[in-house]
């Protein structure tokens, strides 16, 4: 492992608390495998997600995970007014203005989403998806890699029936069984994120996406919080960790082909 992956794993959550204010996050959100293995995903430019409930840091852990994306291209940030800015090499922020003051025209995400195939960016960047944005997103996922975005939800599954469900209240022509197969194809990771009792950030789980089989998602753990879970509520404290469950990711060949290194040990 990487100097540099080792220090991101001990100092990410400094980062990432000052990004957002609302949620605590400890030092022990990510393990160093965790880390090093979305670090991959990453570079790879697999298309994942964070799911979560509100206020469980999944701005923090998107803002500070980006970092580890490829710079190589032009990457994307569709973002709200009030977000911090993604501004960097190889990140291109385009900001919405639903409703402007100075009495400019309104920009909606939604605008901004529909624009992104005519720019060609090499990566997508996008915090917590709503409304008629996920039927454009479903379509993205398909078209293109290095897509990373968050929504709100209670678990992997409850993210995928969320997705599907907006897609079909705002997608012409999209339907349950269309929403299911797009989301199975396109979207590769959920990252899994909770709260702990008192108040801090907690990735319970990294589940790959399999192939839909009928009506129902396939769904498969490779990081799942073992232990004890939350515990203690009265003294505050966790014995939950974030561990590999051996299970071997089908997208690990798409990463080993692009002559990126995933430790073995963590599937043994």
């Amino acid at each position: 492992m990487s100097k540099a992956t080792k220090g991101a794993a001990e100092h990410w959550s400094d980062e990432a608390a000052s990004l957002d204010a609302g949620s605590q996050v400890r030092d022990s959100v990510l393990s160093v495998d965790a880390l090093e293995f979305l670090q991959a995903c990453l570079e790879a430019r697999l298309n994942l997600a964070i799911s979560g409930p509100f206020g469980a840091g999944k701005r923090a852990l998107l803002h500070r995970l980006v970092t580890y994306m490829a710079d190589d291209g032009q990457i994307m940030a569709i973002q709200n007014p009030d977000e911090p800015s993604l501004e960097a090499s190889g990140i291109t922020s385009l900001r919405a203005h639903p409703d402007r003051e100075d009495g400019g025209p309104s920009i909606s995400r939604h605008y901004l989403l529909a624009l992104v195939p005519k720019m060609h960016p090499t990566g997508l960047i996008l915090d917590r998806v709503e409304g008629a944005e996920a039927a454009s997103l479903l379509q993205l996922l398909l078209a293109m890699d290095g897509v990373v975005f968050s929504i709100v939800a209670e678990s992997p599954r409850d993210a995928l029936l969320t997705l599907e469900r907006l897609a079909c209240e705002h997608g012409e022509g999209i339907h349950p069984g269309i929403a299911k197969r797009m989301l199975s194809t396109g979207l590769d990771l959920i990252i899994q994120l909770g709260s702990s009792p008192e108040g801090c950030c907690e990735v319970l789980g990294i589940t790959e996406v399999a192939e839909a089989e009928g009506d129902r998602h396939v769904l498969g753990d490779i990081f799942a919080c073992q232990g004890e879970g939350l515990i203690g509520h009265e003294q505050g404290r966790s014995e939950c960790r974030l561990q590999p469950t051996g299970v071997r990711p089908s997208f690990l060949s798409r990463i080993e082909a692009l002559g990126i290194r995933i430790p073995e040990h963590l599937f043994a």
